[in-house]
C-alpha cells in the first residue's frame, strides 16, 4: 500500500497582485520506499476534477507500487472555479488558465524533488512524467514549455491549443458563466500553444491522444500543432479504437477515457524515460518591451518581469485601452448620426466611459 502525504507549502506568489499564498501538495510513494529507479509522475486535473476526486486518489494509491512512481498533485491556482458550482472570482484568486496554474504544477514537482533530496533519497532523474486530461493536458504543455528540460514525457488526453473558455463562456446549471481570465488576458502569446511551441526544440516525449469528433478542439487544428513539435507522437482516436476493454469510450473531447487503463496502455507501449537527467533552465520570453523570465536559480520556479512592470499594471493598461477603443467607436457613431436624440445618448455614453477610464487611470 502506497504511503500518502499532504503538505501545506508556500506556493508561488500571485503574479497578478504579488500577494503571498499557500497550496496543498499531495504525493504518494511506493510502500517499500523510493529507489534509484523510481520516477516522478505529475497528475494535472482539468475541469470538474481535482486532487480529491476519486479517480486521482485511486491513481495516487495504486500507481506508486504498480509502476514505481512517486505520484504528485496539487491544488493549483483557481481550481475551485473549475468545478460544477459557479463562484465569484477576484484578482486575488481566479481560474487564470495559464501562468499561475502552470507555476503551481511546476512548483509541486520541484518541491517533491527538494523533499527527496533533503531526505537523501535517490530517484530516477531521467523519468519525470506529466499526465493531463483536457485543460490538465494543456497545462502539461505549458509546464513543459516553461521548464523545458524538466519533464521526460507528457501524456496528453485531448489538450486544446488555446483555452476554450477564453473565447466563450462555460455553461453551469444552464447558465453561461464568463471567467475573469477572459477579461484580463495580457499576453495571449503565453496561452497559444502554436506560438509557444513555434521554433522550440522540445526534448520531452509527448504522447498525444485526440478524438476525431472532438468538438472543443477540432482534430485538424491539433494535428497541425503536433505535426510541428519535435518528439511528439500523435494518436488519432476513431471508432475502431473503441472497445469495452480498452482505455477509450468515445471519439469526442476527453475520449471518455479510463484514466487508469490509459496510463497502463501508454506505459506498456512507450518508453517514458529519457537519456539525460532533468535540468532546470531559465526560460525567457520577450513580448514587446516586456521580458518574462521563468527563473530556476534557487531550485524552485520564480516568475519575473522586466522594466518594473507588474501584471496588475499591465491589466490596468489593457482595460484602459479597451475603454478607449469603446470611446473612439462611440464617438465615430455619434459623428455620423443625423438624429439629435441619438447624438445626445451617445454623448452620455462617452461621458460615462470617460469616467470609468478615469477610475483606472495610472498614477
Amino acid at each position: 500500500m502506497a504511503k500518502h502525504y499532504v503538505v501545506d507549502i508556500a506556493a508561488h506568489r500571485n503574479v497578478y497582485n504579488h500577494s503571498s499564498r499557500n497550496m496543498n501538495l499531495y504525493f504518494s510513494e511506493p510502500e517499500n520506499g523510493v529507489n534509484a529507479e523510481t520516477g516522478l509522475l505529475l497528475f494535472i486535473s482539468g475541469y470538474g476534477g481535482h486532487a480529491n476526486s476519486n479517480v486521482y486518489k485511486k491513481m495516487r494509491d495504486k500507481f506508486p507500487d504498480q509502476y514505481n512512481f512517486v505520484c504528485i498533485q496539487c491544488d493549483y491556482f483557481g481550481w475551485e472555479y473549475m468545478q460544477s458550482e459557479q463562484k465569484e472570482e477576484t484578482l486575488d484568486y481566479f481560474n487564470d488558465m495559464s501562468i499561475m496554474q502552470a507555476l503551481d504544477n511546476i512548483t509541486a514537482v520541484l518541491m517533491v524533488i527538494a523533499i527527496l533530496k533533503d531526505n537523501d533519497l535517490s530517484f530516477n532523474e531521467r523519468k519525470i512524467v506529466a499526465y493531463g486530461h483536457s485543460h490538465g493536458a494543456y497545462l502539461a504543455y505549458l509546464c513543459n514549455r516553461f521548464a523545458p528540460l524538466l519533464f521526460s514525457a507528457i501524456i496528453d488526453n485531448s489538450a486544446y491549443i488555446y483555452p476554450a473558455y477564453l473565447d466563450y463562456g462555460r455553461e453551469i446549471n444552464g447558465v453561461e458563466f464568463t471567467f475573469l481570465a477572459r477579461k484580463v488576458v495580457i499576453f495571449p502569446e503565453l496561452y497559444d500553444l502554436r506560438i509557444l511551441y513555434s521554433n522550440f526544440e522540445n526534448k520531452a516525449k509527448i504522447i498525444s491522444y485526440h478524438g476525431e469528433d472532438d468538438a472543443l478542439e477540432p482534430i485538424e487544428r491539433k494535428e497541425a500543432l503536433v505535426g510541428h513539435i519535435d518528439n511528439c507522437i500523435f494518436n488519432r482516436i476513431n471508432k475502431k479504437d473503441l472497445n469495452t476493454d480498452g482505455p477509450f469510450g468515445s471519439t469526442g473531447h476527453g475520449l471518455k477515457a479510463d484514466f487508469l487503463k490509459m496510463f497502463d496502455y501508454v506505459i506498456s507501449n512507450y518508453v517514458l524515460e529519457k537519456e539525460a537527467p532533468y535540468m532546470l533552465q531559465n526560460t525567457l520570453f520577450q513580448i514587446g518591451e516586456v521580458n518574462l523570465d521563468f527563473n530556476y536559480e534557487l531550485g524552485l520556479v520564480a516568475f519575473e518581469m522586466s522594466k518594473d512592470y507588474t501584471m496588475q499594471t499591465l491589466m490596468l493598461h489593457s482595460i484602459q485601452n479597451n475603454i478607449q477603443s469603446a470611446i473612439d467607436l462611440a464617438m465615430k457613431y455619434g459623428s455620423v448620426s443625423s438624429f439629435l436624440e441619438e447624438q445626445r445618448s451617445i454623448a452620455e455614453i462617452v461621458i460615462k466611459l470617460e469616467e470609468i477610464k478615469g477610475a483606472f487611470q495610472m498614477g
